[in-house]
């Protein structure tokens, strides 16, 4: 084995051989590199986080603009309700007062057949003995 270069298989394998200066050059070059890279990752996240930003800002604004329209919009409506009540009541005194008579009568009905919690829990007393 006279002929034949008995190192290491790497290091005949056309693999650099250079000095420390060069390998150090190769190293800062790299991470030169990689470091223009995570900046460049970093823009883009920048870009797309403003990007979701601003799209959430433009739904905030349109549904905002949304409720208001819908509120103002309810708010015309209960006014020409209250304007047609008003009218009626107006045009039609006494049967109004029936009507709110009727409406009292059913009122107090429905809460006198409701039970009270003293009832329920004399109830549930019973039913435990």
């Amino acid at each position: 084995m006279a002929g034949k270069d008995s190192g290491h298989p790497r290091m005949t394998a056309n693999y650099p051989t250079g000095t420390s200066e060069g390998l150090k050059e190769k190293a800062q070059e790299m991470a030169s590199n990689v470091g223009d890279a995570a900046g460049q990752m970093k823009d883009r996240a920048r870009e797309f986080a403003s990007g979701i930003a601003d799209q959430a800002g433009e739904r905030w604004r349109s549904a905002s603009e949304g409720i208001q329209e819908g509120f103002s919009s309810m708010s015309h409506r209960a006014e020409d309700l209250w304007g047609d009540v008003t009218g009626m009541i107006r045009r039609y005194p006494v049967a109004s007062l029936g009507v709110a008579f009727g409406l009292g009568c059913l009122v107090s009905c429905a809460l006198f057949m409701t039970p009270h919690s003293d009832d329920m829990t004399r109830r549930m007393s019973r039913s435990s003995s």
